[in-house]
Parts: structure tokens; sequence; C-alpha cells
């Protein structure tokens, strides 16, 4: 018999106090940030150098070919930073994953469950990232000079499509996070599980179109990162039909009810640390 009692979910009620918690974890997070800052600003420099970096390597291989997959420049560079959109949204509210292990060890998990508070929520967005939420405001602001470079008379709602593809990527990205937080729950592992969902995460940074069949299927149906990060550009570029689009939507909430009933599973069969 598990220590849970009821159905534990992202939010178990009254969400506006859910937002106070959050806020307070947040401010917790910038505090914990703040308290080494020479590292934290060796943090953030590093991900803007590796940011510039790979825009220079996109753009050296623009200089011995016209296209990627015939894809232009200024359309590579479209997937490549809503693949950062994905990836630091995720990275910016989804973090505390990353010390779920911890957590569920070192007995922390067990007042998580006692507590009037959702271990889900807790576990899943109990750390923000401050230096991330500094890195994604340049990145918006190329892709507003990207949706500038594009052809114009796209249309509105394409924009809308690609915002909510976008946005559908984020949580897709979110049952993913709590998939491996019930396996921390169920089996008490974590980092290997994790560490391949960011190093497969790490493909979205080109289109999809570039990789063979078999591989462009398993980023498709297997690990989805192609709808992540893929599929937003590629409806933007109007090259993406109605039934992807309906796949991804579909496939999202697929995909958030699976996670949430594997997470209440896993926190059933939870008997403690200690036990």
């Amino acid at each position: 018999m598990g220590l849970a009692g009821g159905a534990p979910e992202l939010f178990g009620g009254g969400r506006l106090r859910y937002f106070w918690i959050w806020a307070r974890l947040g401010s917790m997070s910038l505090q914990s940030q703040l308290t080494y800052p020479l590292g934290s600003l060796g943090f953030f420099i590093g991900k803007l150098i590796r940011l510039f970096f790979f825009f220079a390597f996109v753009i050296a291989i623009f200089q011995h070919t016209e296209t990627l997959a015939g894809y232009t420049l200024v359309e590579t560079a479209l997937f490549f930073l809503t693949f950062n959109v994905v990836d630091i949204v995720a990275q910016i509210f989804f973090r505390g994953i990353y010390s779920a292990r911890r957590v569920v060890t070192d007995g922390d998990f067990d007042f998580y469950l006692i507590q009037p508070c959702s271990p889900l929520f807790r576990m899943v967005l109990s750390y923000l990232d401050f230096l991330d939420i500094a890195i994604i405001i340049p990145v918006l602001a190329m892709i507003g000079l990207v949706f500038a470079r594009l052809p114009q008379g796209l249309g509105w709602e394409r924009y809308v499509l690609y915002i909510l593809l976008t946005a559908n990527g984020v949580g897709i990205g979110l049952a993913i996070h709590v998939f491996v937080a019930g396996l921390a729950v169920r089996t008490q592992e974590l980092e290997n599980t994790i560490w391949i969902y960011r190093d497969m995460m790490f493909m979205g940074k080109f289109p999809a179109d570039i990789y063979g069949p078999a591989a462009r299927a398993a980023l498709t149906f297997v690990v989805p990162i192609a709808v992540m990060t893929t599929f937003p550009a590629k409806a933007l570029l109007g090259l993406l039909s109605p039934a992807w689009t309906l796949y991804s939507f579909a496939l999202c909430g697929a995909l958030m009810g699976s996670a949430l009933w594997y997470w209440r599973d896993c926190v059933r069969h939870y008997t403690s640390s200690s036990s």
C-alpha cells in the first residue's frame, strides 16, 4: 500500500494557491542562483557562446550549399530557434525533475505526499531556472528577425498555428518529464533516462527531414522530438498537412493522459525510501 491518498495530479485544486507556491519556489531558486553569482554568470555566458557557435556552424554549412534538405538559411534558423524555444521553456519550468532521484532517495518525497500540495507539482515545478529565462529573451528576438525575413503574406493563421504547435511541443515535453518523475518514484533511478531524452532532444536542432526514414519515424512516433520542434516551423512555412496537425495535438493529449496515469500508478505502489 503506497503512502499517497487520492490521485495526485499536477494541480490538485486551488490554482491560485499553487501559483503562490510556485512563486515562492521560484524566489528560493533565484536566491540559490544568486548565492554563487560568478558561477551563474559563467553558465549564462556559456549558454550564449553555445548559441553563437551553433549559428556560426549553420552559416558555415550554407557557405558550401544553398539549401539544407531543401530549406534556406532563414528557414533552417527558424527550425533551430523553434527547438530552442521548446527546449528552453521546458528547462525553465521542469528543471525540478533533475533532482527527482535525490528527492526520492533522501526521503523528501515522503514529506511531499503528506503536504497539502500535489507531489507531482512539487517534483516537476520545484525549481525555476532564471538563467534560461535570460537566454530565451535573445532567442525570441532572433525569432522576430527570422519572421521579418520570411515571405510576406503568410497569413496570421499560420502564426497562430505556429504558436499553438510550439505550446503543444512544450506540453509533450511536460508529459515526458512526468513519465521520468514516475520512473524515479518507481525505480529510484533517473540520470540515464533523462539524459537519453536530452541527447535525443538535441536532434531537434535541425529539421527532421535531414535524417533517414528510420530516424524520422523514431523522432515522430517513438520519442516525438520532431513533433515538438519540427512541426511548428513546418506549419508556419505551410508544409504541415492538417492530418499531421491533428496528430500533434492528439499525441500531446494521449501522452499527458498516459503520463498522469503512470504517475498515479507509481505513487500508488510507492512504500517510502525507508521501507
